[in-house]
Formats: C-alpha cells, sequence, structure tokens
C-alpha cells in the first residue's frame, strides 16, 4: 500500500542507540554516591583558613564598599592597545577637564620646578602631590619627601583629594632612602593612613589596603615572620594581593630546608600558617610535591607542642592522606571550629556511628552561623575587593555541611528533615533535593512542605534555573505541579505553577482532559484526545516532565550526565519502595513523548478506520516517537497500514503530519452507517419488496372497503 521510509527508520535507530548525551559542568549529586559523600573531607580554602592569623587592623570594609564609595584599579585599553594605571584613571576622572589637563602637562615636565610652574593654577594639593610625583619619577626622593610633606602640613579641608596618596607615597620615598633608618615612621604613616580611611577618608586607589601589604613586606626584610604573616592575612580580606602574598611565604618556607625551617617553625604563626598550607594545598601538593608534604608534615608532627596548636589542620591533613590512627589521636586537641566538627562527623561515619555524626554535623553547622548571617548583607555592603569574598567562601562550607547532613538524613529515613536541610543549602545542590522531593516524598508530604516555603518574592523569570538560589521556591513549586500534573491532580497543579502560561497550559491540559472523558461521542472524544497529546508533546517538559530521571527538566531537557558503569550503592528498603511507587510509567527519556503518542492513539481508535483523522493520528504517534523509539512507532505505522486509507500525504507518514480533520470523520462515520445499514438489508431485498407491496396492497383495501361502507349507509 505505502511504502516506510526505511532508510530514515535505520538512521533514527542507529542514532538513539550511539548518541551520548554531553552539556554543561553538572553540579555532582551527594546522594547518587553516599559512601564517597561520607568518605571525602573537601578541601578547606585558603583564603578562609588565613583569616585567624589576621593581626588586628583598622577595618577598613565600611568605607571601601560603602554605596557610592570611588575605587580605580588598573585596566586595560583594548581599543588603544595600552594599560591605563588606576592612577590616571583617576586623575582624569575625579578633576575637572581643565585640572586634568593641567595635571597630565605637569606630569610630562622635564624638572620639578617646571612641573610647580605648570599647575601655579591648580589647588595647593595637586600641585606638590603631582611635582612630588614627578620627582619620585626622576629617582630624586629627598626633593620628593619634601613636596608631600609640604602637601600634608596643609590645612586638613585643603588635601583631602591627595591625603591618602600623599601618606602613602611618602612612606614610600622614605623607604628609597634609607629602609632602616625610617621604618618607624613608615609603619607610622601607614597606620594613619588606614585609620583615616576607616574613619572616612577618600581612598579612591585603595592605598590603605596596599600600605598593609608594604607594612608586611617590611616586617618579613626585618626578620618579624609573624609580623608579616599577620599583616598580609589582614589584607587578603580585602584584596587577593594578600593571599597571593602568604601563598608565596608558605612556598618560601616549604622550600627551606629543615635545619632552616625548624627555629623558623618555632613561631606559632609560621607553624600556623605552614599547617593550614598543607590542608588547603593537598591535592595540589600530594600530586606535584608528595616528598615535600611528608616531610613537612614530618616536621611538624615531630614537635607535640607545635602538633598541639595546630592540631586541626594537621589532623585534616591526616585524614586526606588516610592515616586515620593519626586522626584518633588528634581528635582530643581539635579546636571548637566548623572544620573540626566536620572532620569528626567523618570520623563517625567511618565508625558507622550514624547519630554521633548526625550531632558532630548539627554541631559543625552552628559553629557557621553568624558566618550565614553575614552572607545575607547586601552585595554592596560585602567586601569590595575580593572577587569571590570572604563570606561567600565560607558560605559555600556551611551549605555543603548543611546538604551533607541532609543526606546523612535521607539515608537514616527522617525525609523531610533531609529535604528541610538540603533546601536551605541552596540551589548547589537542587538536584538533591529534587530527589527527595519528587522520587522519595509522598505527594501529601511534598505538598505540606512547600506550604513551608511559600514564594515571597518572586525573581526575575530569566533567574528561574538551579544555579539561582532566589529561584529554589519557585523551582520547587514547578516540581510539585508537574507531580500534581503526571497524577491527573490539574487544579491543584495550576495553583502550585508560578508561571502564568504554565497556568493557562495547564488549565487547557485539564479541559481537554475532562472533555476526553465526559464527550457523548466518539468523535468528540477523539477531538479533545488528540489536542491533549499535542499539548503533552509541545509542553509536556514544562507541565509534565520530571524535573531529574528521565526527562531532566533541570537541564531544560537539553543535557543529560552521563552514566557512569560504576555500581550504584544500595539504598534503603524504605527508600527503594518510594521510588518504586514515584517514577515514571514510560522508563525512557522525555516520557510525555510517548504519553502523547498514546494519546493520539487512543484517538485514532474512535474516529473510522477510512478517514483521514484515523491516518493523521497515527502519523502523529509515528512522528512523535520515531527518533528516540522507532520500535514502537514501527507499531502505529503498521497499524496504518493494516487498516488505514490511503492519503496523498502518506509517502512521508511520520515525518510530515497533516492535522486530523475531525469534522470530515464525523461525516464518514454517518456515511459509514448508512453503508453499513445497506449492506445488513441487502440479503432481504425481495422480501422486503414483497412485503412492501402488500403493504401497500392492504392499505388500498382498507381504504376501498371504509370507503365503500360510509357510501352504504342510509343518510
Amino acid at each position: 500500500m505505502l511504502k516506510f521510509n526505511k532508510a530514515l527508520l535505520l538512521s533514527s535507530m542507529m542514532l538513539a542507540g550511539s548518541v551520548l548525551a554531553c552539556g554543561p559542568d553538572f553540579p555532582m549529586m551527594l546522594s547518587s554516591d553516599r559512601a564517597q559523600t561520607f568518605a571525602v573531607l573537601p578541601e578547606p580554602v585558603f583564603l578562609v583558613e588565613i583569616q585567624a592569623l589576621a593581626s588586628a587592623v583598622p577595618d577598613l570594609s565600611a568605607v571601601l564598599a560603602k554605596p557610592g564609595a570611588i575605587v580605580f584599579e588598573d585596566s586595560y585599553d583594548y581599543q588603544n592597545d595600552k594599560w591605563i594605571s588606576a592612577t590616571e584613571q583617576a586623575e582624569q576622572q575625579l578633576l575637572s577637564s581643565n585640572q586634568a589637563k593641567l595635571v597630565q602637562q605637569m606630569r610630562q615636565s622635564s624638572t620639578v620646578q617646571q612641573a610647580l610652574s605648570v599647575g601655579e593654577a591648580l589647588p595647593a594639593e595637586l600641585g606638590f602631590y603631582t611635582a612630588a610625583a614627578v620627582a619620585f619619577a626622576q629617582k630624586d626622593y629627598q626633593q620628593a619627601a619634601v613636596l608631600f610633606r609640604q602637601l600634608l602640613a596643609l590645612p586638613l579641608e585643603q588635601q583631602q583629594q591627595r591625603r591618602s596618596w600623599a601618606l602613602y607615597s611618602l612612606g614610600r620615598v622614605l623607604l628609597q632612602q634609607n629602609v632602616t633608618e625610617h621604618s618607624a615612621e613608615v609603619s607610622a604613616l601607614y597606620h594613619q593612613l588606614q585609620q583615616e580611611v576607616a574613619a572616612g577618608l577618600p581612598d579612591p586607589l585603595q592605598l590603605a589596603v596596599a600600605s598593609l601589604g608594604e607594612q608586611a613586606k617590611l616586617a618579613k626584610q626585618q626578620g618579624d615572620w609573624a609580623g608579616a604573616i599577620g599583616l598580609y592575612a589582614a589584607q587578603s580580606r580585602w584584596s587577593e594581593s594578600g593571599r597571593a602574598s602568604l601563598l608565596l611565604l608558605s612556598k618560601e618556607l616549604a622550600a627551606m630546608p629543615d635545619q632552616q625551617l625548624m627555629p623558623l617553625v618555632q613561631t606559632p604563626a609560621v607553624a600556623a600558617l605552614l599547617s593550614r598550607y598543607l590542608m588547603t594545598q593537598f591535592s595540589a601538593l600530594s600530586y606535584l610535591q608528595p616528598e615535600q608534604l611528608e616531610r613537612l608534615l614530618a616536621v611538624l608532627n615531630q614537635l607535640p607542642d607545635i602538633q598541639l596548636k595546630n592540631a586541626t589542620p594537621l589532623a585534616t591533613v591526616a585524614y586526606q592522606q588516610g592515616q586515620f590512627a593519626l586522626v584518633k589521636q588528634l581528635l582530643p586537641h581539635l579546636d571548637q571550629s566548623s572544620q573540626a566538627w566536620w572532620l569528626q562527623a567523618k570520623m563517625a561515619l567511618k565508625a558507622g556511628d550514624t547519630a554521633k555524626a548526625a550531632e558532630f554535623y548539627a554541631k559543625a553547622s552552628k559553629a557557621f552561623a553568624p558566618l550565614a548571617k553575614q552572607a545575607e548583607k547586601p552585595a554592596a555592603q560585602q567586601d569590595y575587593y575580593s572577587k569571590a569574598s570572604i563570606d561567600e567562601l565560607q558560605t559555600q562550607q556551611y551549605c555543603r555541611i548543611q546538604a551533607e547532613q541532609g543526606i546523612l538524613e535521607l539515608s537514616r529515613g527522617d525525609y523531610l528533615q533531609a529535604i528541610s536541610l538540603l533546601t536551605a543549602a541552596g540551589s548547589e545542590y537542587w538536584q538533591d533535593t529534587a530527589y527527595i522531593a519528587e522520587r522519595v516524598l509522598t505527594l501529601g508530604e511534598l505538598k505540606s512542605f512547600v506550604a513551608l516555603h511559600p514564594v515571597t518574592t518572586v525573581p526575575e523569570k530569566a533567574q528561574w534555573h538551579y544555579f539561582s538560589d532566589t529561584a529554589v521556591e519557585v523551582l520547587l513549586r514547578h516540581l510539585t505541579a508537574r507531580r500534581l500534573m503526571r497524577a491527573g491532580e490539574y487544579q491543584q497543579a495550576q495553583d502550585y505553577f508560578v508561571d502564568p502560561e504554565l497556568k493557562q497550559l495547564a488549565k487547557r491540559y485539564q479541559q481537554h482532559a475532562e472533555k476526553a472523558a465526559s464527550s457523548w461521542t466518539d468523535n468528540a472524544k477523539a477531538q479533545a484526545l488528540f489536542e491533549q497529546a499535542k499539548l503533552a508533546r509541545e509542553h509536556g517538559l514544562e507541565l509534565l516532565g520530571f524535573e531529574l530521571a528521565p526527562d531532566y527538566q533541570v537541564f531544560y531537557g537539553q543535557f543529560e550526565p552521563y552514566e557512569f558503569d560504576a555500581k550504584t550503592p544500595a539504598l534503603p528498603a524504605a527508600e527503594l519502595q518510594r521510588l518504586s511507587s514515584s517514577g515514571s510509567t514510560y522508563n525512557n527519556r522525555f516520557h510525555y513523548r510517548q504519553l502523547a503518542s498514546e494519546l493520539s492513539a487512543e484517538a485514532a481508535k474512535l474516529v473510522p478506520p477510512n478517514s483521514q483523522a484515523f491516518a493523521a493520528t497515527l502519523c502523529h504517534s509515528t512522528k512523535w516517537l520515531l527518533v528516540r523509539q522507532p520500535e514502537l512507532a514501527q507499531g502505529y505505522y503498521q497499524q496504518y497500514l493494516q487498516q488505514g486509507p490511503y492519503v496523498s500525504w502518506g509517502a512521508e507518514f511520520g515525518q510530515t503530519c497533516p492535522e486530523p480533520d475531525f469534522v470530515a470523520a464525523k461525516q464518514r462515520q454517518y456515511d459509514n452507517w448508512q453503508q453499513q445499514l445497506r449492506q445488513s438489508v441487502r440479503p432481504f431485498k425481495l422480501p422486503i419488496y414483497a412485503a412492501a407491496v402488500l403493504a401497500l396492497l392492504g392499505l388500498g383495501y382498507l381504504f376501498w372497503r371504509r370507503r365503500t361502507q360510509k357510501q352504504g349507509r342510509p343518510s
């Protein structure tokens, strides 16, 4: 009758069997390999750990990060292919055009006197500072110091634009003249700069922070390792330079021979820095410099006083190495930090004591509580200089602890506590949250939980994704809505959709489903079923899709994680039972396509097989499964071949499908009934004619007799 495009079918089958999913860097699901999750102690962050080593210095956060604060950094001008210094930017943008032009001319002067002459029309502070900068560039440090001091001698109200610049630059000039002679004065200048900036002095070049590094460098030159470490650690609160400097110091210490290193590690700050360096750089060191790692650990562990004072970082490194006996030895000496409680939770899990592990996880979270509150500050009030602020890094660790505790509660069977902890852990662990919400909780439990987490503020639709912390509640409600849709609770589902468009689509889906169930005629049912099928196919991911397997709505259906051959760890029986009752009826990718195909095929059963609607509905059933489930698509095509009519578009069956003509199908049904009636009475044609003739004769006789009788009556 018709020839199915076998080449297309064959290629589709090959595609379905061979294509591997690819996509972005998928966040790891902690629940997928719980043994690994509980065994691994994530590497702490160097920037966070060194904060405990910071010296007490004026707090610069409030001024540097306050709304409206103007700061400059060196940047690259790609259009003109050159670097533009922060100083140049500030001189061009913070001054009037005439002042900026004069300053630029002063900097181009060949002598200091020429510069002063050019800048006569400028305010005194601008003239003194720029002339001093010219002297500094010419290495006339004595003249530069004189000019900087003249600026600082002006009345305070006349030096607000360049005071921070002058305090910092005078210190640099004095160090160029004689470090030993001027070190005390330089430290005093830098400390004064930090205090005044903390009190509100404008610092557009971030020189107060830079001065901490200069003080640290000076301390290091004088052999004061403890002072240098404390100042660099303080600087790291606001500048990447502080963190980088401490990493360099750590590497310098690590490269020293034992006879040179041993006296230095007697200094508590040095031992503390080195132990934190090993703890936070363990992965790189164990891979690139394993011998150095072993040597440094031996140095730090051979002195009991050093070992006990740094018990937590050294126990962390021991755990990372698998030296659990050493960890047990250090456990009584751990501090009260979140890292220490986290480590103890890991050891409790290793011993199989889940109750004790849960207790330690709770203590680790509690130790982080003040940090979590800091992370709630508006972005404008967070640390200005750091690309990833200390608060953000600490919060990431806090969320990881919360998430691991959630996985522990999941394994212990406390599902509501598990999802509460994972929801609080944020969007990074959304897939684990979704797993519990979609597969582990009953529908009733899920609705009760969602009721406790209302959407107070709806974020922009562009933020409705799994890596946006603002969207977790929205994602949770949409997951619940789709689960209700799959359960046939269409009216309830509409209440959970936050997106108005999805509400309308869900309402249309409900209307078609109800019409298919309540219509009196097969034709009306078929039409409603097909409309429902189209919605399932075109909007199934948003209305019916699973957040995770098999549909991966979490990635908008575009990607699915690779499936490795590793053995899936055994799950608790109670969890497995819940999984079996919440899974998809169709265990295949984009399961709603099969649902749509079945609905369309059901519509085909309700229209005449010799109608265009029969062929068109089966064509859509075939088309929707052709790529991913070609064997099912072939079944629908065979059904059409066996029962369907010839259609002009049959050569492209399953590829290009017209809309079913249900009006024509209704007429075809009526015509079929007439034809069936004629065919059913054809064998009795002569008797029926004879009976009809006799009936007519009988009626004629009765009419004649009645008329005769009426005429024969007497009047």
